[in-house]
């Protein structure tokens, strides 16, 4: 049989009966911090010229850099996915838009709507792509 957990109906209320007891957030960060401190020490290679603490202190610098450098890299990429998703309904109420110019008897002007659509549309569609080229640059420099 399951075990009955009473919450008082203001705790249920208000969450406060989801959130950890400090004891058991002080045991959490307790495990957080150690297996913090411990991956980049068991990520780290086995050195044979330097001394353990010079190439824990190297390795360790190198693991924060590069992951600071991922990080950053892929701050955006929420924001890129968010402009390629909408890019095909914008990109095709241009192109109406365009479509009425030639009604309106502008065509030089609907031409210029089509055309600045279609090329919009395409590169944000491979903006994508043009972001993971600048990363493989920067990571072979």
């Amino acid at each position: 049989m399951a075990k009955v957990q009473t919450i008082k109906f203001r705790d249920f209320m208000d969450g406060t009966w989801r959130q950890p007891k400090k004891s058991e957030l002080k045991k959490l960060t307790d495990t957080l911090v150690k297996a913090g401190v411990m991956i980049p020490l068991a990520m780290a290679p086995v050195a044979t010229h330097a001394s353990a603490a010079e190439s824990v202190t190297a390795t360790a610098t190198q693991v924060v850099a590069g992951t600071t450098l991922q990080i950053l890299a892929h701050a955006l990429d929420p924001v890129t996915q968010i402009l390629v998703a909408i890019s095909l309904p914008v990109a095709s109420i241009v192109l109406i838009g365009g479509c009425f110019f030639f009604m309106f008897g502008q065509s030089e002007k609907a031409w210029s709507t089509i055309q600045n659509a279609g090329l919009g549309y395409i590169l944000i569609q491979l903006s994508p792509l043009f972001i993971k080229v600048l990363e493989q640059v920067g990571k072979s420099l």
